[in-house]
């Protein structure tokens, strides 16, 4: 936004502002007219990713280059009248590809990435343009089409007529554009300027409270308006308080964290959204949160013990006990990087040991992951009831998800997850004690048990931030070792903190047991996996193996031939790796407490038997239940589970109205009344599972190319074009659907690979 001439012009940027916050248009205006200073505001992880996009639309761009296609760069970064009447001049000659257009129409201007020539005739000539922007984003969002929309609404000034499509190139897509229709997006785009004018030209009665929203995270006024909402009293202060809940408070009168902690229970009305349980669970932090608050301490109380959950999750302490935490970066590449494992534990001599474990490429990533891994199932083979500490479930996460990715040391996490090795401590605190904390991150719970950190913060900020600016640009070299060693300490931090807040829990618990209060330890869990299945698995490594053994670990130093081995080699394994997240999403589930899955949207909670409204000849009964007011996704016919994971019965009926539920019991059944209920389905994927191995066993046989058996799926691994007859896959003016059909005619062979989202006739 700027100010020329006693006139407000606005960029693409502006245009996505508005639709975030319209707080943040307001303010941007009194700076463009001069009352209020643009604050300073530096953030070293936005400069990485500036420098990210600048780098991947050279790289665009030099491809471009590489096609052949002549290229015209439009000087500078400003929307000066030099910038767009070369712009203009550039469009005029006909140039094929002109980057950094400056485009500007009355009070509306932008920098377009690129302009592409294309052959429809315009006002221009016998040619016209349309726009490519290249996004760093893995998807594509609404404020990225948008600005495309506003460019080629800028570009239709000035040769006559709209690109019919805008496109985007994301750094994972071999700089394949993805295609958006203008006319698709227009109107909103129409509705969304005319807003921001109106905003601008009316201001009175314009402006918003600055809410949090998720676009303060990059935001440059972020500081200020976080101070103005800590002014006053802002809801969004109380840990756990969501946006919903905000706005249910609001709507009956509860506007501050003061009134919130004043407000009486039971509640007063009955919430439109959510369930009672949660806001006067939102009232219990309020209070402690202001009680902390008056009294210039952090107060905390211990909630009552419930079996399998909060102080009951803590399993015997153990000599091998190991305290685990990750420092990984998710911008780096197209899936992140881990490249931080740090884990603490005692040696043989009673002694603290720490390993700061790095990687600053894929092969060091897979390196620290089995090392880890190997680490742990010797460690257990020592100290059979070790368990593994972290805070949050980012860490067992990341090695679920290094599992699937580099398919090694799946039975060995499998042992670990079915023994139960993994104990978050987040889960524990959550359901063990409430805090007058404002979020319930370790460092700000630390105070509560006198952990005192080594590192301090605001350093290990900037040198996190430095390590992630090398990683991500590529420059590994760049990364010092006075940075590394700031960030490995504070790594070390967190597993010394991990440890101490593990023996606070634990003296809470002696201190509870003390006074009569009985405080169970979780269940153990299982050896491992049934015999049958790590056989199969056996056999697939084996084949996984035969079929990668010349395969490099870089994608980038692969031929075509060993990237398709290298592809069916880890597709062996995917029907199990998927059933696993459909098996872990269980165990998530049953670990949850009835007042926890009150917050779950496959689950009903706070159940009430009302009687039996149906029985078989057998004698199994279909029992109804009424629910609290809650939002669910149950709508019938699922296969549900009572609290901990017992299979239950089927939901028959759900009815939002009268928030009913009819559950058809079995005969082990029939006499349980749950607190609450969760539904869960695992598909059997064997046979699919079996097409596949027996595909990597011919081509482990006979190679990948070459006439014989399971050609199609051999010629899908290598990308090949389908046999057309010599025919074009489009031709100019036919539909997706329309060269589909003509093609389906002369298909000779190998595989013609169709997809697109519902509805737009794949299967016609």
């Amino acid at each position: 936004m700027k100010s020329q001439q006693d006139a407000i012009y606005l960029s693409a940027s502006d245009l996505v502002g508005h639709l975030n916050c319209r707080h943040l248009t307001a303010l941007d205006m009194e700076v463009a007219q001069g009352t209020l200073a643009k604050p300073q505001h530096w953030d070293l992880l936005l400069e990485i990713l500036r420098e990210r996009g600048r780098r991947h639309e050279a790289a665009f761009v030099d491809h471009l280059r590489e096609q052949g296609l002549q290229v015209v760069e439009i000087p500078g970064i400003d929307i000066t009248q030099e910038a767009v009447a070369s712009t203009r001049n550039a469009m005029e000659e006909g140039e094929q590809i002109i980057t950094q257009a400056a485009l500007q129409n009355e009070r509306w201007f932008g920098r377009a990435d690129i302009l592409r020539r294309i052959e429809t005739p315009s006002e221009l000539g016998a040619w016209s343009y349309e726009i490519i922007d290249t996004k760093l984003a893995r998807e594509t969002k609404g404020g990225t089409v948008l600005q495309l929309c506003l460019y080629a609404d800028l570009l239709e000034q000035i040769q006559g007529i709209a690109p019919e499509y805008v496109y985007v190139v994301a750094p994972w897509s071999d700089f394949e554009p993805q295609q958006f229709r203008y006319a698709d997006y227009a109107a909103y785009f129409r509705r969304a300027k005319a807003a921001i004018q109106s905003a601008i030209d009316k201001p009175d009665g314009q402006d918003e409270y600055p809410d949090p929203k998720d676009h303060c995270d990059v935001c440059r006024w972020q500081e200020r308006c976080d101070y103005q909402r800590r002014d006053d009293d802002h809801l969004c202060l109380v840990a756990g308080v969501t946006k919903n809940q905000i706005t249910e408070l609001r709507a009956n009168g509860i506007a501050t964290a003061q009134a919130l902690a004043a407000m009486p229970t039971p509640m007063p009305w009955n919430p439109q959204r959510g369930s009672p349980l949660s806001y006067e669970k939102a009232h219990e932090q309020a209070r402690i949160q202001i009680e902390t608050k008056q009294a210039g301490e952090l107060r905390y109380e211990l909630l009552p013990v419930v079996p399998q959950a909060g102080l009951g999750l803590l399993p015997p302490p153990s000599d091998g006990d190991i305290f685990f935490d990750i420092e990984g970066d998710p911008f780096v590449g197209e899936h992140g990087l881990e490249y931080l494992f740090g884990y603490r534990y005692r040696g043989p001599d009673g002694k603290p040991v720490y390993i700061g474990d790095w990687a600053l490429d894929r092969d060091g990533e897979k390196a620290i992951f089995e090392r880890f891994v190997d680490f742990v199932i010797a460690r257990r083979e020592e100290y059979p009831d070790l368990h593994i500490y972290h805070y949050a479930p980012y860490e067992s996460g990341a090695l679920k998800r290094l599992m699937g990715r580099y398919a090694t040391r799946e039975d060995e996490i499998d042992i670990l997850l079915y023994g139960k090795a993994f104990v978050d401590l987040y889960s524990v605190v959550r359901n063990a004690l409430r805090a007058g904390v404002e979020s319930y991150s370790i460092k700000k719970l630390e105070p509560l048990y006198g952990f005192t950190r080594a590192t301090e913060l605001r350093q290990a900020n900037i040198a996190l931030a430095s390590v992630q600016a090398g990683l991500e640009l590529a420059d590994a070299t760049s990364i010092t070792e006075e940075d590394r060693a700031v960030v490995q300490g504070y790594n070390v931090d967190d597993c010394v903190s991990a440890e101490a807040l593990r023996d606070w829990l634990e003296d809470r618990r002696t201190e509870l047991i003390a006074s009569g209060i009985e405080v169970p330890r979780p269940a153990p869990g299982q050896e491992g996996p049934s015999e049958e299945l790590s056989a199969r698995q056996e056999q697939i490594n084996q084949l996984i193996d035969r079929l990668t053994q010349d395969v490099p670990v870089d994608p980038e130093q692969r031929t075509p031939e060993q990237q398709a081995c290298w592809i069916l080699a880890h597709l062996l394994g995917w029907h199990r790796r998927e059933n696993k997240a459909v098996w872990w999403e269980h165990f998530r589930l049953a670990e949850l407490t009835a007042d926890e899955l009150i917050n779950e949207r496959a689950a009903l909670s706070r159940l009430t038997l009302l009687g039996t409204i149906d029985k078989t000849k057998t004698g199994i009964p279909t029992h109804r239940y009424r629910f609290e007011q809650q939002d669910t996704d149950l709508r019938g016919d699922e296969d549900l589970r009572a609290v901990g994971g017992e299979k239950l019965g089927k939901a028959v009926a759900v009815s939002s109205d009268d928030r009913t539920i009819d559950i058809k019991k079995s005969k082990a059944t029939a006499d349980i009344h749950p607190e609450a209920v969760y539904a869960h389905t695992v598909f059997n994927m064997k046979e699919q599972a079996d097409v596949l191995f027996r595909l990597g066993q011919y081509v482990a046989d006979h190679g990948i190319k070459g006439d014989g058996p399971y050609c199609a799926g051999r010629a899908l691994l290598l990308n090949e074009p389908p046999q057309l007859s010599g025919q074009p896959i489009r031709v100019p003016e036919e539909s997706s659907l329309q060269a589909a059909l003509r093609l389906a005619e002369v298909l000779e062979g190998g595989v013609f690979p169709i997809q697109g989202p519902p509805g737009t006739g794949k299967s016609y």
